[in-house]
């Protein structure tokens, strides 16, 4: 679930502070004025610079039979066309040095910078305080909009590492299961390879004309997300489907790189990274897996992974498993400041990877179309869960991927999972506190996150269907397994008011051997990392990086629907349409039947959609076509 606090303590005194200028502002019982002798580290970004010149860029990168088709930048490329000049940086790390703060390297747009708390307090004209976060970090908030310093302003610079908003979360829920070889059922609970059968991925035995099998083999995907995953957990998954025995190959093996110091074992996002992995390796087992492991979800810690990424410039997919309400970055949610450049500069490392030939992918959010609570929560109130959308999902430079409960065949004995038809029923939750406040919200939902976003506008690749908005970016993309609180397999457990009897779940191994298990995991964190094993056998396949892969799914999408939609000709069925559902605002008819705001363009039939064919189907699980 989402969990990024749309306004904060400090919004509350920020206002305080305006409605009493005399008066300083005061904190919170949790937070602590911070030591003026405290260094603290924080980051600034500088702008891109010709962006016009970028947009164009992007969509000759992707239009095929334009010159520019799929010729990708490397970082160093990028950098000399739209990255900030030297003279730009060079100005602005002066100004901060002449202030009394350090700069010690950077990215390529952006600088590392550190100095005293009473320094940062009198140079951006602030008051900063501390809170303690997960494992004993500390986080330092501005109480205010900062004031940056002229040459800072003239240079379009941002600070990150202040703002006074709380971490996005991930999008995923797990629930401990004593009988992991209990498999039956048409909604699961899945293992891999009963995803791969159901959603018509080739064969493990299928070889590419250059030798090589068809297995995400030379695909590069790096996982973004705080903490570390179990080394065994990936090995253990493997090994109860029998890989290693079927096939003689080991199982995948995962790499990791440390963030800003990244995360622990057993963290708060330790189970996401878990699944991510999985997931990932499930659906295309050759790829090189990454993760990149960050301290926690604050946004300035996400920010620098990504940049990382990008300017390492070798991976060719990236995914993200977690979310927050995009209102939550908006004046009118935090009192006036308007938070919603930490977005801006999202959208810019976006921009930056697709230029580079990277794809994005992101999870929809697990609130369907009510991702934030009302802004009466903040103010002492009990309210209600509003229409919204989720970020990173919501950016145009990302694959935002939703879904919901896929129904297999099942006959007991077999291990036949081939598709049968999904639903998308979201469960009424009961009214819960959401950020931990004394404050209920009501009228929630568990499902796929999606609508229409409030801040990007309609991407060019929008236009060739109908998405309900000629004005905004809506989401999702495409829709996969994502699950319901209900689990109604062997019916132990609900959460929700009522549950859909179609709710389903996949198993997730976590912490194998010391103490963990297998685990039924759901939400858009399941669906998010399963395409972007499904996206790494296309990259295989073609050979080349994707980039915006959005611009080629919607294409796909509407060449589905002018051939009849629902009723095109088998070879044109690339999505799974007509999935009745409702997420708690949005029905399944809208806008259309062939996109909707639950599952985007449909769930993918991948030896279709992405031109595999040729090849075997994977067939049943834990043979030698799907091991």
């Amino acid at each position: 679930m989402s969990r990024l606090h749309p306004i904060s303590w400090l919004a509350l005194a920020a206002a305080a502070a305006i409605a009493s200028p005399a008066l300083a502002a005061p904190l919170p019982p949790e937070a602590a004025v911070a030591s003026p002798l405290k260094t603290v580290d924080f980051q600034v970004y500088l702008p891109l610079r010709n962006p016009d010149q970028l947009k164009a860029l992007l969509l000759a990168q992707h239009t095929p039979g334009n010159p520019q088709y799929q010729h990708w930048l490397t970082p160093a490329q990028f950098a000399a066309q739209f990255g900030p000049t030297a003279a730009s940086v060079a100005k602005v790390q002066a100004a901060l040095e002449a202030s009394g703060l350090s700069v010690a390297g950077g990215h390529s747009r952006s600088l590392k910078v550190s100095g005293t708390v009473g320094r940062v307090n009198m140079v951006f004209g602030t008051h900063l305080g501390v809170i303690a976060g997960a494992g004993g970090r500390e986080h330092f908030v501005s109480v205010g909009p900062m004031a940056l310093p002229t040459a800072l302003q003239q240079e379009g610079a941002k600070v990150l590492g202040f703002g006074n908003l709380h971490p996005r979360q991930p999008l995923s829920l797990k629930v401990a299961d004593a009988h992991p070889d209990n498999r039956s059922g048409v909604t699961g609970v899945y293992w891999y390879n009963d995803l791969k059968q159901a959603y018509d991925y080739p064969s493990y035995q299928s070889v590419l004309p250059n030798t090589n099998r068809l297995d995400g083999t030379g695909v590069k995907a790096a996982v973004l997300m705080s903490d570390l995953i179990f080394p065994d957990d990936v090995q253990a998954l493997f090994d109860h489907e029998g890989f290693t025995s079927t096939t003689g190959n080991p199982a995948p093996t995962v790499d990791t790189v440390l963030i800003d110091g990244g995360g622990n074992y057993n963290g708060g996002g330790s189970f996401e990274a878990s699944l991510d992995v999985q997931q990932i390796t499930g659906g295309a087992p050759g790829a090189h897996v990454t993760l990149f492991s960050i301290p926690d979800l604050y946004d300035y810690h996400i920010i620098d992974g990504y940049q990382a990424i990008v300017d390492d410039g070798s991976y060719d997919v990236v995914n993200s498993s977690f979310g927050g309400c995009e209102l939550g970055y908006t004046a009118a949610y935090n009192f006036g400041t308007d938070y919603t450049y930490y977005l801006t500069i999202e959208d810019e490392i976006y921009q930056q990877g697709n230029a580079e030939g990277i794809t994005f992918v992101a999870s929809s959010g697990d609130e369907g179309g009510l991702q934030c609570p009302g802004f009466a929560y903040f103010t002492g109130h009990n309210a209600k869960f509003v229409k919204s959308v989720g970020t990173p999902a919501a950016d145009p430079n990302v694959t935002a991927v939703g879904g919901g409960n896929l129904v297999t065949a099942h006959t007991g004995g077999s291990l036949d999972s081939s598709y049968v038809r999904e639903s998308a029923y979201g469960d009424p939750r009961e009214a819960y506190s959401p950020y931990g406040l004394p404050h209920l919200v009501s009228g929630g939902y568990w499902g796929a996150g999606g609508g229409v976003s409030t801040l990007f506008r309609r991407p060019d690749y929008q236009k060739v269907v109908t998405t309900g908005s000629t004005v905004y970016r809506t989401v999702p993309d495409v829709g996969m397994q994502v699950g319901g609180l209900g689990f109604s397999y062997n019916g132990a457990y609900c959460q929700a008011l009522s549950c859909s009897l179609d709710d389903s779940s996949v198993w997730t191994a976590y912490g194998v051997g010391i103490g963990g298990g297998f685990y039924r995991t759901i939400g858009t964190s399941v669906s998010s990392p399963e395409f972007v094993g499904a996206l790494a056998l296309y990259i295989q396949k073609t050979g080349h990086r994707q980039g915006n892969i959005n611009y080629y799914l919607y294409h796909a999408g509407a060449a589905q629907t002018k051939a009849g939609g629902v009723t095109a000709p088998d070879a044109s069925q690339y999505y799974h349409r007509n999935i009745p559902g409702f997420d708690g605002y949005w029905y399944d008819t809208h806008p259309s039947q062939n996109y909707n705001y639950i599952n985007g363009n449909g769930t993918p039939d991948v030896r279709k959609l992405f031109g595999m064919t040729a090849y075997d189907p994977a067939g049943t699980p834990e043979t030698p076509s799907n091991p």
